[in-house]
């Protein structure tokens, strides 16, 4: 089977990334905050042009209070970042201060802003620097997650490796670790280790993995296992065409759902290439 190029291991790597990017739920309302829950319950269902609509005027408000002006300049970074105007992302994020409200979130999502430009030493001294701060478990989780990932796209296998080992197991994001764990060891040829791996990450099924069934057949390809290479590429076509059924029905109902597309398109690239493992898997028998 053709081997992948680094370039698109790399795209597998940073996939997700813009998906990662963060805001926090639960701000608390007030008289004018039902506008401000309008743009929070359309960022967190990814209906970004409702968000384009009513962020400009909304975010002049003479009367938000603080905490409501610092969460939508952190929507106005996140609305730049999807547009991958990360630049003008990179200017919102750095005005915050440490100790305001979003700060943290901010500068994760800075980190994240550097490493979509490939500046990779400033994403990581700032991923290293809110590691030090006194942020909770979970969070620092995130960190690792993405410090990991930073590593594994220089190419610093080993090392990305035992970062992706540090997340908790009962964390959120343990999906994500065992994804990484799995890439670093398919780039380290250690296929036993990606395969017991991606195992994992299939096991879990994470909603914004989708590419567990497919790395597990395309390892067991990788170690010459073709009658088990087979099986789990026909599982993958399986697993993927129904996750598509969904999104179409979902999609009927909301048109218009930018995340819902991208997701799509996401699943069509997996249900693509697991098409193409299965069918060098057949032109070899």
């Amino acid at each position: 089977m053709k081997r992948w190029s680094k370039q698109q291991y790399g795209a597998l790597t940073l996939a997700l990334l813009i998906g990662w990017s963060t805001h926090s739920p639960g701000a608390p309302r007030d008289a004018l905050s039902e506008r401000v829950a309008d743009i929070r319950a359309a960022v967190e269902a990814g209906d970004w042009a409702s968000v384009q609509k009513t962020l400009p005027t909304l975010s002049q408000h003479y009367a938000l209070s603080e905490t409501q002006r610092l969460y939508l300049r952190l929507v106005q970074g996140l609305n730049w970042q999807r547009q991958g105007q990360h630049r003008r992302a990179i200017e919102v994020y750095e005005a915050f201060q440490p100790g305001e409200p979003y700060y943290a979130e901010a500068r994760t999502n800075l980190a994240i802003a550097y490493l979509k430009q490939d500046w990779w030493s400033d994403a990581q001294r700032e991923l290293m620097q809110l590691l030090t701060e006194d942020i909770d478990a979970e969070s620092k989780n995130r960190l690792r997650m993405m410090l990991g990932l930073s590593q594994l796209q220089q190419g610093f296998y080993r090392d990305a490796r035992e970062t992706f080992g540090t997340l908790d197991q009962d964390s959120r994001y343990a999906a994500f670790a065992w994804r990484g764990i799995g890439l670093s060891a398919l780039h380290l040829q250690d296929y036993t280790g990606a395969l017991n791996a991606f195992l994992q990450l299939k096991a879990l099924n994470h909603p914004a993995l989708p590419d567990g069934p497919f790395l597990v057949a395309f390892t067991y390809d990788q170690m010459n296992r073709l009658t088990l290479a087979q099986a789990s590429y026909q599982e993958a076509l399986l697993h993927y065409q129904a996750k598509l059924q969904t999104i179409d029905r979902q999609l009927e109902d909301n048109p218009s759902n930018q995340a819902l597309k991208e997701r799509r398109e996401q699943i069509h690239t997996y249900l693509s290439q697991s098409q193409y493992g299965l069918a060098t898997i057949y032109d070899r028998q």
